[in-house]
């Protein structure tokens, strides 16, 4: 995501992979190493023709990078659908701020801790 109009847009810039080279399902292990060699250093992809992938060490991280690449998603699509010109970030205040997120710690934990307790007061039931 190059397009830096706020906060969470800025996480993800320079940051994603894109693969536009869907040949349908990814059965075999060619598949996933021309998929990783696309991913690189980064720990998130978008997939042409199907969808999100990220890399993480733990499902906090997953879940805080997919929770706020959705939030980017939509505050983009948002944005866009406005017709109007976009306030856009420069590129040194977008990587700055990506910087910033990555050296947010223990952040990712935080979220999914707080995600959990919210489920767990909605109902119970989602941790059996």
């Amino acid at each position: 995501m190059s397009v830096a109009i706020d906060q969470n847009t800025a996480r993800f810039f320079n940051r994603v992979a894109y693969d536009l080279g869907y040949g349908g399902m990814a059965n075999s292990e060619a598949e996933g190493d021309r998929l990783a060699a696309l991913l690189g250093n980064r720990t998130t992809m978008m997939m042409g023709n199907h969808g999100v992938l990220v890399a993480a060490t733990t499902v906090a991280e997953a879940f805080d990078t997919t929770y706020y690449l959705e939030r980017a998603c939509q505050t983009l699509v948002l944005a866009y659908s406005t017709g109007r010109p976009l306030n856009i970030m420069s590129d040194a205040v977008a990587e700055k701020t990506a910087q910033e997120w990555e050296a947010y710690e223990g952040a990712s934990v935080a979220h999914f801790e707080a995600m959990k307790e919210i489920l767990a007061e909605q109902d119970p039931s989602f941790a059996e």
